[in-house]
């Protein structure tokens, strides 16, 4: 009987935590109340296209400076770049230092002249050879500012026996350039760190039935932590943020009258380009598979946050504040204006808009909780047994599911952006930050530059709904499938 008793407890647990992962707390509908339609989106988008949204009027003037963006093939890095072009930058005093050429379309015809170096930011000699390349005789006088963008994003490990795989670049690779920038004459230093710093990993066990939802399940995103010690490793929601929190404190700690430093938090996640790991992810693959549709988050446009460091420039030039400003030396979070978003409405988004094929498909909850703690077991299973690789061969998966451990779970819960501190003047504390983009506006675009690289062709293996190509066998498959069964 105690075993019956003891079994019918487990399915009743089960089925509470499941229900308390699918609910929206009251305080994130405060922040969301309304989804996007249909018609909304269609609205959206043909509005974008008749009217695109312009980011250059709100973008500072152009400085009798040199730059050197590190990670500037990238996808903010990259941003930066463009910005600083359209508004009038001399290509001559742009570098673009980065382990990987530039490979973007919207890149490529635009960035010829601006130099690039090929840089490992783990290797202090790399680093050297990228700042003391000798520039051209009209631009070697100019002052110096240096944006550093790069960064290696693996959000799905926590353990601290993973530490060294992020640690190394993200970490130990920003204090690399930052050193360097500061030999070589940079004054205005800022770099790209990540709105996740603030976020701690949820109380998802022990969860106790009559709890309508687990501790932390929904979070407010600002700066608060900076100004206190730093958090314990399993404090972060993973690797990645202790990372960039570690390097964030080095970089803010650097900062002088003569050296101004600063970082910018994008909150939660950045999209933007076709190969982001979000709205392009998920385009790419054509597919989008929600546990938690309901989840409130915010996002921000890739050049929204271009925008947001070329503000912080300014808000750090000498000749716009002679005496250090109080912005110098701190992070600010930053997200597109307007509220936030659901994941089921991103993937209304990409179903309604994209013209290539596209389908979306929901599961429980603990069905992924349990995928994910199953996953993370046997990475961590190869690390601590090395042997297991050299001897039987055995290794982690290259596939997507990888991605699906604990640690990606601790951050895909509610969480809402307070950008107010950043969007303070100056004179108050904060870099003026406005942001051009909602997050509507900003995948309106997105998809819209997406359904332009499909039908010329431009990513391998998609095309437009109707052909068959590829994997889109497989997703049309799907879709009749669900077609017939509706």
């Amino acid at each position: 009987m105690w075993v019956l008793a003891v079994l019918a407890f487990g399915v009743f647990w089960l089925y509470r935590f499941n229900s308390a992962l699918k609910a929206t707390p009251e305080e994130a509908r405060k922040f969301s109340p309304k989804r996007w339609t249909k018609e909304q989106l269609k609205e959206a988008y043909d509005h974008v296209k008749q009217h695109p949204v312009d980011f250059l009027k709100h973008v500072p003037p152009a400085q009798q400076r040199r730059y050197i963006i590190v990670g500037g093939s990238g996808l903010v890095g990259g941003d930066i770049v463009l910005q600083l072009l359209e508004r009038g930058q001399s290509p001559s005093s742009i570098r673009i230092a980065d382990f990987a050429p530039v490979s973007r379309d919207d890149m490529l015809p635009k960035t010829s002249a601006c130099d690039f170096v090929k840089t490992d930011i783990t290797s202090i000699p790399s680093v050297e050879a990228a700042f003391s390349k000798p520039w051209p005789s009209s631009v070697s006088h100019l002052p110096l500012t240096v944006f550093h963008t790069a960064a290696l994003i693996r959000p799905q490990e926590r353990n601290p026996l993973l530490y060294q795989r992020v640690s190394r670049v993200n970490r130990d690779g920003a204090i690399i350039v930052l050193n360097t920038a500061k030999k070589h004459g940079c004054d205005i230093f800022i770099a790209t760190s990540s709105g996740s710093v603030s976020i701690t990993p949820p109380q998802f066990f022990p969860f106790w039935p009559w709890q309508s939802s687990p501790k932390g399940y929904f979070q407010i995103c600002d700066e608060r932590d900076f100004d206190l010690p730093i958090r314990p490793h399993e404090k972060f929601f993973a690797n990645y943020a202790r990372s960039k929190a570690e390097a964030e404190r080095a970089i803010c700690a650097a900062n002088s009258p003569g050296f101004r430093t600063g970082c910018l938090r994008p909150g939660n996640a950045i999209y933007g380009q076709k190969t982001d790991p979000l709205v392009g992810n998920i385009l790419r693959e054509g597919s989008y598979v929600a546990y938690v549709p309901q989840v409130v988050q915010s996002y921000v446009y890739s050049r929204n946050v271009s925008l947001a460091h070329l503000q912080f420039e300014a808000a750090l030039l000498p000749s716009s504040s002679p005496t250090l400003p109080a912005c110098a030396g701190r992070p600010f979070v930053i997200t597109d204006s307007g509220p936030p978003i659901t994941f089921r409405d991103m993937a209304l988004a990409c179903e309604t808009l994209s013209e290539a094929p596209f389908l979306y498909s929901q599961t429980q909850p603990i069905v992924i909780h349990i995928i994910a703690h199953i996953m993370e077991s046997w990475s961590l299973l190869l690390a601590r047994f090395p042997f297991l690789t050299s001897w039987f061969g055995w290794k982690e998966t290259n596939s997507p599911i990888n991605m699906l451990q604990p640690a990606v779970l601790n951050v895909g819960i509610h969480s809402v952006v307070d950008d107010s501190q950043a969007r303070k003047k100056v004179e108050e504390g904060g870099i003026g930050y406005t942001p051009v983009a909602t997050t509507l506006e900003g995948f309106c675009t997105q998809i819209g530059e997406f359904n332009e690289d499909v039908k010329r062709g431009r990513i391998p293996g998609v095309g437009l709904r109707g052909e068959v190509k590829g994997k889109d066998k497989v997703v049309r498959a799907a879709e009749e499938a669900k077609g017939l069964g509706a």
